[in-house]
């Protein structure tokens, strides 16, 4: 079944309705069957209760468990609610005859499994792909949209249970009913990759490289909140209640490797070295494929990530928050398991794509993930079928090395990723949650006695990059350690939204200090500065004048790529806002691929913001667009 209307185009919660709509309306009503919209004011689990002849196998089952208390409570809850027959099926298919067969302990998951807590999710809130929030049990639920075989609307929930009767509007929440039992599989991402007969063939070869013993991981058994003494008496703050790890999978189906010529381990061994005997030469005489310089070892490693990415989730989302200007595309840098490397995704404008992997500039050629194949998930990951080879290659090197870099500070910490903290969207109806995280929490991150670090979710209100910010109080003294960057030649700068709560802060890179501290309160109007708004000055009608004089003082404007969705605090995009600024870090060689130390010492007591980084070769800087 298609995932998607097409291979490059993913539908959002708009067209969605607009497609049920057109889909609604031009059918009989005999057409629609039970597509319609009830609301009462009954809480879920009394509706529930006195629909016996659809839900009293569902309702029996919630009872035993204890959750129809919880659905009989204020709250807002979304419930993929089973019916009858759904649940007698299941009790079949696993071997039961009823519901007293299962133990307490299963029958809670399976009310979990059907039940997202926090969030009301209509239909038109449904989209191709996982959900941004995970159910009670704290898996994704995906759902998929499509025709059926008499042209009636299809949606599809975990790409197997049919939505029956949706948006049942209750007092605390929101109903869908469904003709199947949600089963979420069990396996981690290298059992679910392995019990997939299209991928044989990498499956091969991840355990012949030992890399298959990477992706087990799932949480850190020592990490307790309760050691940790975080204030969260604030409405929106929220502390990490766990540390889970996540793994991404970005594999060519043995179809596709056919299509090369690739149909053994020893063919794919010799496409490997043919790549990354050249990408790396020194290493070519390496033959110990669990070597991780070994050039097998190193194609396989790139294909895998330390995140788990929803389809959604690599740019997409960052992409939606309403602070992109849609003239400009988005991007997003992600580092691979192969060490030292990176892979760019973006958007494509001119094409209405997303989700481009690798593309290459001259030719639009581009690695995309198969419509019908992506979003398989693991309990500790995902996978997506790609439908050509990704490969860290000379070419696409030369391609990266030759364009800004520009990272979001959120995509730095898998951390966020990895435990559903990065990806969310706020409207200025709902203030923004900021996350606090106890220390050593983040890997990439280590901090001073009374470092106070968190992470704004994206908020409309926001001139932010993505809407979101890294966020820090107090007298902070932190290093970071950033995302790999090609080797090359730069200029490195430090982007962030000004606030008269802001500090003052002394800037590092790789332990060097960068100028003299940064005022983070003074807006870009300050003489020291001398900020002119594009446009103001007959003589200089694009500001581009200004702009060299601001880079003298080493300070740019923001980027004109991206703006606040919402007015009440910031209007016009980041370059015409004198509340947005960028600081030059310096020029920086680098004489191979690899990681840097962005480090910040407070000066002056109060708040730090960090929203990005970029990194710009110096032969690009004459050439620079405004975005």
């Amino acid at each position: 079944m298609d995932k998607t209307a097409t291979k490059v185009t993913f539908l959002n919660p708009f067209i969605i309705l607009i497609w049920c709509m057109i889909i609604i309306t031009s059918c009989d009503s005999d057409d629609v069957g039970e597509f319609y919209t009830t609301f009462t004011e009954e809480m879920m689990g009394g509706y529930l209760q006195k629909r016996p002849k659809e839900f009293s196998e569902f309702t029996t089952l919630l009872d035993t468990t204890g959750v129809l208390s919880l659905l009989n409570a204020y709250g807002k809850y979304t419930c993929f609610a089973p019916n009858n027959q759904a649940l007698k099926n299941f009790y079949f298919k696993k071997g039961k005859q009823s519901i007293r067969d299962f133990s307490i302990d299963t029958l809670k998951k399976i009310a979990y499994d059907h039940i997202i807590n926090g969030m009301i999710i209509p239909i038109e809130e449904l989209r191709n792909g996982r959900l941004s929030k995970k159910s009670m049990s704290d898996r994704y639920i995906s759902t998929a949209f499509s025709n059926s075989n008499d042209g009636k609307l299809l949606i599809l929930v975990n790409n197997s249970a049919p939505i029956a009767s949706r948006d049942i509007e209750v007092h605390n929440g929101i109903i869908h009913e469904i003709t199947e039992v949600l089963d979420p599989i069990e396996l981690n991402i290298f059992e679910a990759l392995a019990a997939d007969p299209k991928f044989s063939l990498f499956v091969k070869a991840l355990i012949a490289t030992d890399l298959d013993k990477e992706l087990v991981l799932t949480q850190d058994a020592s990490f307790n909140p309760d050691n940790y003494l975080i204030d969260v008496s604030a409405a929106n703050v929220r502390t990490p209640k766990a540390r889970k790890y996540g793994f991404t999978a970005l594999v060519e189906s043995d179809s596709t490797y056919a299509e090369y010529g690739i149909s053994t381990l020893d063919d794919l061994k010799k496409y490997a070295s043919n790549i990354y005997n050249q990408t790396y030469p020194d290493d070519a005489e390496i033959t110990d494929i669990t070597d991780r310089r070994n050039s097998l070892n190193r194609f396989i490693a790139y294909h895998l990530i330390n995140k788990q990415i929803s389809f959604t989730r690599f740019v997409m989302d960052y992409d939606n928050t309403g602070h992109s200007i849609k003239t400009y595309d988005m991007y997003e840098y992600i580092e691979p398991m192969c060490p030292n490397t990176l892979i760019e995704v973006r958007t494509n404008r001119a094409t209405s794509e997303t989700n481009l992997f690798n593309m290459k500039k001259t030719t639009d050629n581009a690695i995309r993930i198969v419509s019908d194949n992506y979003d398989n998930d693991a309990t500790n990951g995902v996978y997506h079928e790609i439908d050509k080879i990704l490969a860290y290659t000379n070419d696409f090197i030369s391609d990266i090395s030759s364009k800004r870099l520009r990272m979001d500070a959120a995509s730095f910490f898998p951390e966020f990723t990895n435990n559903n903290i990065r990806g969310k969207v706020y409207s200025s109806s709902i203030n923004s949650e900021l996350w606090k995280f106890p220390p050593e929490y983040i890997d990439r991150l280590t901090t001073s006695e009374g470092t106070e670090f968190g992470y704004f979710n994206a908020d409309d209100r926001y001139l932010d990059y993505q809407g979101d910010e890294v966020y820090l109080k107090g007298l902070y003294d932190f290093e970071i350690i950033t995302p790999v960057v090609p080797a090359g030649t730069y200029e490195v700068r430090f982007g962030w939204k000004v606030e008269t709560k802001r500090g003052v802060a002394q800037l590092y890179w790789d332990n060097l200090p960068c100028g003299i501290p940064l005022d983070l309160r003074i807006f870009a109007t300050d003489p020291k500065i001398g900020y002119e708004l594009p446009g103001s000055n007959p003589d200089d009608p694009y500001g581009y004048e200004n702009d060299k004089m601001m880079r003298n003082r080493g300070y740019m404007k923001g980027p004109a790529c991206f703006q606040a969705a919402n007015t009440s605090w910031f209007t016009g995009n980041a370059r015409i806002n004198s509340g947005y600024l960028r600081r030059v870090l310096g020029i920086f060689t680098f004489d191979e691929a690899g990681t840097h130390k962005f480090g910040v010492k407070a000066a002056h007591e109060g708040e730090f913001m960090f929203d990005f980084l970029e990194f710009i070769p110096v032969e690009m800087l004459q050439y620079e667009d405004i975005d």
